[in-house]
């Protein structure tokens, strides 16, 4: 029975032991590196960006063996980092002093005694919210009646340094693909998904627009296209009354390059030879009396054979060579 009781004794002495040496184990003094995830966070209720969001940051803990591997733990999954409510770039100093600022980090008993890096430029940028109007974009299809936009108007986020150089009302496109529009046939209503755009100072990473696609709905009345043509002819529209008092010339007398659109028959008809195109400037009574020295092209006409004209629409790459030099002088200037 003796024996009995020092078995059962001895098991529990070496119990205790080892008990004991794991707690001595666990209280000893160590230190342990790691790379982790540092995440930049706006404060709480603040729409601000931050960029970057993240890094990665080499930290070096020391405290308790135990201390140091629930500081581990804690850092598996990345630490958020909160910043200054301000605007612009922010310099994040003392790394290590932040981290063991974290509510997290503080009950692990560890210490972070060095962070690499150990401090962080970032820029911060407030956010506003705007509501944009939507108007519809359908490239190359002349549209009859009314074309509607579902929704109406979308909820752009920007930053505060942009929207204060905006103008008050801001509009955005819901741009129908053209691989879309030429499936569809004229004269009966169609309804299509749309891409929102963005115009060009709002076209950046940091704005986002909610929601990103909407709905267009319109009757098609005809589809257009497009081609260019190497020379167009200028030529000269006004009261005939005033060719008897005065008399134009024009020192440059085509344009080049000029890209029109309209009716895809006209076109294919352009393409074909039957139509001419001419760049119109029209002449007013009073531009002939003040005899002006240029004047715009006002308008591109495709003039078919029999002599009907058809409006087209014309652009060229460089728009001051729509603005047409001329010499205006009176006839009886020059009668001997």
């Amino acid at each position: 029975m003796k024996q009995k009781d020092n078995g059962v004794m001895l098991l529990f002495v070496t119990a205790l032991t080892v008990i004991i040496w794991l707690w001595a184990a666990g209280q000893t003094k160590t230190e342990a590196t790691i790379t982790t995830t540092v995440r930049f966070k706006a404060p709480e209720g603040m729409a601000s960006t931050v960029t970057p969001s993240f890094a990665s940051v080499t930290l070096t803990f020391a405290g308790p063996r135990s201390a140091v591997d629930t500081a581990k733990a804690v850092c598996a999954n990345g630490l958020d980092l909160t910043v200054a409510e301000t605007d612009g770039t922010v310099t994040l100093s003392d790394i290590a002093t932040r981290i063991n600022d974290l509510d997290g980090f503080k009950s692990s008993g560890a210490t972070t005694i060095s962070a690499e890096p150990s401090s962080f430029n970032v820029d911060i940028q407030t956010m506003v919210q705007v509501e944009a109007a939507v108007e519809a974009v359908l490239s190359n299809v002349v549209v009859s009646g009314d074309v509607t936009v579902n929704p109406a108007t979308v909820t752009l986020n920007i930053p505060k340094r942009i929207r204060e150089s905006l103008p008050d009302a801001v509009t955005v496109q819901a741009v129908v693909s053209d691989s879309a529009l030429q499936q569809l046939s004229p004269g009966v209503v169609h309804t299509r998904d749309a891409a929102i755009r963005l115009p060009i100072p709002l076209d950046i990473p940091d704005v986002s627009v909610s929601p990103s696609r909407v709905e267009v709905t319109f009757k098609i009345q005809s589809k257009t296209e497009q081609t260019v043509l190497p020379q167009v002819r200028v030529i000269l529209a006004g009261p005939p009354e005033d060719y008897a008092s005065y008399e134009v010339e024009l020192p440059r007398k085509t344009i080049s390059n000029v890209t029109v659109e309209g009716n895809k028959d006209i076109i294919d008809g352009i393409k074909a030879g039957d139509y001419t195109v001419f760049a119109v400037i029209r002449l007013a009574s009073r531009d002939m009396e003040q005899q002006i020295a240029s004047k715009p092209v006002t308008s591109f006409l495709a003039i078919d054979k029999d002599g009907t004209g058809h409006q087209l629409v014309g652009s060229v790459e460089d728009a001051e060579s729509l603005n047409i030099e001329l010499n205006i002088t009176p006839v009886s200037a020059n009668e001997p």
